[in-house]
């Protein structure tokens, strides 16, 4: 648009301003106009209420649904550990019977049923594993058995001598019934010994000459001194590696007249059960099980890695708002709610939680039900309605697109033109008219038009302002990255490199000697650190560190130094010849023993490093695992010269 004479934008505005104020009509009006608002809403209305009803009927229904199977579930889960609990009260009732009747065995038969392998131990003889042919040996069909008497017993007196037949032949009696419910069937008894029938795994005859069972928190748990209630006790869910399979063991502590006898045990395999929570469902819904006590057992995202923690991890401490609120939403509900099949929809989880309790173990079995699938049942049972709505929503919409294309279209289009051109930075473009924007309408169109092209006058005002702020904030923002960069990689006790540097330039060390480049790696322990510490104070011992670390810098110029670890300090030590870099690494252990830092609990009286180091082969593997077996064997090395004597250095040729 070109200027006539005497034309003043400024006036020229404002007369508009005043046109648009006197013949103003909303935009908004011309298209509610021409769209069909009041069915639209009715339908709306119909739907939402249809929508609603068909949710209640649907949640009614699936809690009934969820409900019932939780309960079948706990039902079915709780059968093997309370068969386990029966079958360890038979055996208990069996043992005393036999135990309380004198005739019944004899200690003379004992060297009948054990033997002396010469290691110290105790073991059951070969013949109660494997079954004979001879079809007079009274073993026939009680195969399976094995017993181990630890070292670590006391005196083998007949009562222990015949206490011990008469546990063979209990679960030589009870094992092959129970095989084929049960991983294994076994009886351990507080001097040190176990008998067990566990078919195809000798386990008596394979354990090692110096276990020591009663070390074992398991067993453990049975013995009076660390159960003086006399109380059943289930282990926690941990993976039995002999079997591979995921395991819980019932104990029953038998006593007779205050005496500890023995205690009947059954592990019974958990597989299938942490099978079907950890793979989970499609739709979303998951499975939990959790111990009254706060320890999460199973949970959707599997069990890997925690075969240590013997299968449970803290629920607080799981970092999961979810496990906490629901664990404490069982905590807080009464007995009858806790222990009973019961579903709940909880508003922060935006889901059902259907639980029920678990017997033997006491553990809560809970299903996770998210609220979508409500949702998803309500809208097949309102499909038809549904369809209806969408139909009268499509026309809706299809003359919202009819309104638009006859009104907006075109005025869009110009503006997304010009829009275009502030983003190329071109304002003036704008600011001149070339784009014929539409500022003369009376709507809202021409309103937007009017305030985009006075937007783009200020902003060609703002732009050279707004560049420079920018340029002078980055350069000062790549400073202070760079300072942070920096820190990041120093260790702050000793000014030395840390780890993650330590990481980070190892990878570079190795291209670089893949390349050609001739690079040692060194690593320093203090000696007797620990004794320093515990003698002289972590305070003095932060001292001393901070000393090493600087002689060992001092005696390797041009290498880089890491703290490694707590007390132990790695170099990346550029070198021409492996000659020069072991007189540079044995020069660095004789700086730091000249230091003489008293150290009156070493045997050498000061405080002094021993090192391990190599040169960094040239077809040196890059990758995490060959970093590793470079670390390894430079930490060989290191042991290497411990175990010389330390305050010396061991070169890997």
């Amino acid at each position: 648009m070109k200027h006539e004479d005497n034309f003043v934008p400024g006036e020229y505005y404002r007369s508009a301003e005043h046109a648009v104020a006197r013949k103003h009509v909303s935009f908004t009006r011309k298209v509610a106009l021409r769209m069909i608002v009041l069915a639209l809403c009715a339908a709306g209305v119909v739907a939402l209420y249809s929508f609603h009803a068909a949710k209640n009927v649907a949640e009614n229904t699936l809690i009934t649904e969820w409900k019932t199977q939780i309960e079948l579930r706990g039902r079915f889960e709780s059968k093997r550990f309370l068969l386990a609990e029966e079958m360890a009260d038979r055996m208990a009732d069996s043992f005393l019977a036999l135990y309380s009747d004198p005739d019944v065995a004899s200690a003379d038969n004992f060297s009948e049923y054990f033997y002396r392998p010469g290691d110290g131990t105790i073991r059951l003889r070969q013949k109660y594993f494997s079954q004979t042919q001879d079809g007079r040996d009274a073993n026939i069909g009680r195969s399976g058995v094995t017993g181990f008497i630890a070292r670590n017993r006391p005196p083998l007196t007949r009562e222990l001598q015949r206490r011990l037949i008469l546990t063979y032949e209990t679960v030589a009696r009870f094992g092959p019934g129970a095989s084929a419910g049960f991983a294994n069937v076994h009886a351990s008894l507080p001097e040190n010994a176990l008998i067990i029938h566990w078919p195809g795994v000798p386990w008596g005859l394979d354990a090692a000459s110096d276990l020591n069972m009663n070390d074992g928190s398991v067993i453990r748990s049975t013995l009076q001194a660390y159960n003086p209630d006399r109380n059943p006790v289930w282990t926690g869910l941990y993976f039995d590696s002999t079997a591979s399979n995921w395991t819980i063991t019932y104990q029953k502590p038998v006593d007779w007249q205050g005496r500890h006898l023995f205690t009947p045990s059954l592990d019974v395999s958990l597989t299938d059960l942490v099978g079907d929570v950890v793979n989970g469902e499609p739709d979303g819904t998951y499975d939990l099980i959790l111990s009254r006590d706060g320890m999460l057992v199973a949970y959707p995202k599997g069990l890997d890695g925690l075969a240590e923690d013997a299968g449970q991890i803290e629920i607080e401490e799981a970092g999961n708002p979810a496990l906490s609120d629901i664990y404490r939403r069982l905590i807080d509900a009464g007995p009858q709610e806790a222990d009973q099949a019961n579903v709940a929809f909880d508003p922060e989880l935006n889901a059902y939680i259907a639980s029920t309790r678990i017997e033997g173990p006491d553990w809560w079995l809970v299903t996770v039900h998210p609220q979508a699938q409500v949702e998803a049942r309500a809208l097949r049972s309102a499909g038809s309605i549904l369809i209806l709505i969408a139909v009268l929503f499509g026309a809706f919409i299809l003359t919202a697109i009819l309104v638009l294309r006859t009104c907006v279209s075109a005025p869009i289009k110009k503006l997304t033109q010009a829009a275009d051109y502030v983003a190329d930075g071109h304002y003036d473009s704008i600011v001149g008219s070339d784009h014929d924007l539409p500022v003369r309408r009376n709507d809202e169109i021409g309103t937007l038009a009017r305030t985009f092209r006075q937007m783009a006058e200020k902003v060609d005002d703002m732009r050279t302002g707004l560049e420079r702020t920018v340029a002078e904030r980055t350069l000062a923002l790549e400073l202070a990255n760079q300072r942070l960069l920096d820190q990041s990689r120093k260790d702050a006790l000793t000014g030395a490199l840390n780890r993650h540097a330590f990481d980070q330039d190892l990878r570079q060390a190795v291209l670089d000697a893949r390349e050609g480049t001739a690079i040692a790696l060194a690593l320093f322990d203090v000696d007797y650190f620990k004794l320093f510490n515990d003698h002289y104070g972590h305070v003095a011992g932060d001292r001393a560190l901070e000393r090493v670390v600087s002689g060992i810098n001092a005696a390797l110029p041009g290498a880089s130094i890491y703290r490694y670890g707590g007390e132990e300090i790695a170099a990346i030590i550029p070198c021409s010849a492996t000659d020069g870099a072991r007189s540079a690494i044995e020069g660095a252990v004789q700086a730091v023993a000249r230091m003489g830092l008293p150290h009156t609990k070493s045997p050498l009286g000061t405080l002094t490093v021993s090192a391990g180091a190599m040169t960094i082969p040239n077809d040196a593997d890059d990758s995490v695992e060959g970093h590793r077996t470079i670390l390894e064997i430079v930490d060989k090395a290191l042991y290497v010269s411990k175990d010389d004597g330390r305050n010396s250095s061991e070169w890997v040729s």
